[in-house]
């Protein structure tokens, strides 16, 4: 299910991108994925094998990135994530490093809108590791590092836990 407006498709028309823009856009569509509730933009930005620790949370490939994280996510958070600052040093024709800084927004499914809603507010940085697959670059690793976080933390909390 897409919510929030619908997502670009992964491959974007026109000419093709540098491999600097490329690899950006793989962080582009992994957050996308999360805003936009785009199992296919996901898919798209992250290799089967990924590792992630972001916001104290690991998850050890595709799998349980999603069964952990994007679903919950989607089903329960409205989300909106600002990527800047961000920097890509392509070390070889297939792999790549970046890093940025982050902020993201996130509310009561629904409720984003509504001026009384309940927000959680977080800022961090990212150092991923991108690969090239079949001319698509992807994240093979994600690591944050959370500096901030303002506003209602239970707005994270899966529905029933404690």
């Amino acid at each position: 299910m897409v919510q929030n407006g619908t997502p670009l498709p992964a491959k974007l028309a026109g000419p093709p991108l540098s491999d600097r823009d490329a690899i950006a856009d793989a962080c582009y569509r992994a957050f996308a994925s999360i805003d936009q509730s785009s199992e296919e933009l996901l898919q798209s930005s992250v290799t089967p094998d990924v590792y992630t620790d972001i916001a104290f949370k690991v998850c050890d490939g595709y799998d349980e990135l999603r069964n952990k994280v994007w679903t919950h996510v989607n089903e329960h958070v409205d989300t909106v994530h600002y990527l800047t600052n961000m920097r890509v040093s392509v070390d070889t024709e297939t792999t790549a490093r970046v890093s940025f800084a982050a902020q993201a927004v996130h509310c009561v499914l629904g409720k984003g809108y509504e001026a009384d809603s309940p927000k959680f507010i977080t800022g961090a940085f990212y150092n991923c590791d991108a690969v090239k697959v079949d001319e698509l670059w992807k994240l093979k690793t994600m690591k944050s590092t959370h500096v901030w976080c303002t506003g209602d933390h239970s707005i994270m909390r899966p529905p029933n836990a404690q």
